[in-house]
């Protein structure tokens, strides 16, 4: 079966500009495909079921803020029963607002589900999408859609090409969720598959865990709409029990969004081991920002300051934030000092007890009596009526 081709010229004046709209402003664009990419384990898929509970409610500050829209989930890893409904509880999302996409394939009168594949089944996405009305598809991984050989830049594009165009006609967002190629480098270039992801997308967002805090950073990599490419956020990933249907319980892990941070992801993955001389050069830049700290009011300074007076003494920028942020006893916590206002350093005493694989054990809150401040919440925006 052969294509038909024909040319096709189309004047700019007779194209209808508009503006770029958002899911989440800056962040996860409308009408386009998002990477959220990182190694296993990292909170990937946790932290989009965060933001899919954050779509239900109208939380996210964006174009649709107090507009509640359904949340499409394409899945292959986790099962539904036991894994992903469980974790859309203690993510704050109401069942009824979520949907799970499968596909039923009959062969020789057998019929089985299975996940939709690209890009043959476009249109019953396209079909799922225009029934329940949804703004936001999550695919979790995106490599498991594809038809064809996620190392082939040719297969890729085919398979998502018809997505991404599906995104842009209704004015959706999708968010596809990637893993990491082992080893350390150039983070803008270890996703996965092909280049071909990369390119196809408007945003990518990179996770990795900072072992010093326990904490998920999250580093936007790609970002053609927006100048916020090189800034990251971070969360923690707080364990707590929800009920299950048939009269159990079962500890699921909870997002805790904590704002902006100035870690990044490309100095966590590529975190080595110094030589003597770097260890030495580390260990006296740790000591004048101690020694400067301590000498501060509240053990704390605005960290421009640290920084000014660090470069006066010798140490260049990268020195002095890397001794920061391997100082462990005592921390130096980087913080903002209030809402609006800029970054400082201080001095943290306070221990961190984590549970099972990083997870932080939430006591003595539970999910019945404790709610996670949504990302509006940290922008001190007005609050969100439940979803009716």
């Amino acid at each position: 079966m052969s294509d038909t081709r024909a040319l096709r010229i189309t004047p700019a004046a007779h194209i209808r500009s508009r503006r770029q709209k958002w899911l989440w402003t800056d962040r996860i664009p409308l009408g386009t495909v998002t990477i959220f990419a990182g190694r296993g384990g990292e909170g990937k898929s946790t932290f989009g079921l965060y933001v899919g509970a954050e779509t239900i409610k109208g939380a996210l500050p964006g174009d649709l803020y107090r507009m509640p829209a359904p949340f499409l989930i394409v899945s292959h890893e986790d099962d539904w029963a036991t894994i992903m409904k469980p974790r859309l509880i203690g993510a704050g999302a109401d069942p009824e607002h979520v949907y799970k996409v499968a596909v039923n394939v009959t062969v020789d009168q057998v019929t089985h589900e299975t996940v939709p594949a690209l890009p043959i089944d476009v249109d019953l996405i396209r079909e799922a999408v225009v029934q329940t009305g949804a703004k936001l598809i999550m695919l979790d991984p995106i490599t498991s859609t594809i038809g064809g050989d996620m190392h082939k830049v040719a297969d890729v594009r085919r398979a998502l090409d018809p997505l991404a165009a599906l995104a842009q006609e209704l004015e959706i967002a999708v968010l596809a969720i990637m893993h990491f190629n082992k080893g350390t480098g150039n983070v803008s270039d270890k996703l996965s598959g092909s280049h071909a992801f990369r390119d196809l997308s408007r945003s990518v967002l990179l996770f990795a865990t900072d072992d010093e805090t326990g904490q998920r950073v999250v580093s936007v990599d790609k970002s053609n709409y927006s100048a916020e490419r090189g800034s990251s956020f971070a969360f923690n990933l707080t364990s707590v029990m929800v009920d299950t249907d048939d009269g159990e319980s079962t500890a699921v892990a909870r997002v805790d969004y904590l704002g902006d941070t100035d870690l990044n992801v490309s100095d966590i993955v590529n975190r080595g081991h110094d030589d003597e001389g770097e260890h030495d050069d580390r260990n006296a830049a740790q000591a004048f920002i101690l020694d400067y700290l301590r000498d501060a009011e509240a053990l704390e300074a605005k960290a421009g300051d640290v920084l000014k007076a660090g470069r006066a003494a010798g140490f260049n920028e990268t020195e002095l934030k890397n001794a920061r942020k391997r100082s462990h006893d005592p921390k130096i916590a980087s913080k903002k000092s209030g809402f609006g206002a800029g970054w400082v350093w201080a001095i943290d005493h306070e221990g961190v007890t984590e549970g099972v694989q990083g997870v932080k054990d939430s006591e003595p809150d539970t999910f019945d009596t404790f709610v996670t401040p949504s990302i509006a919440e940290r922008l001190d925006l007005p609050l969100i009526e439940e979803v009716a």
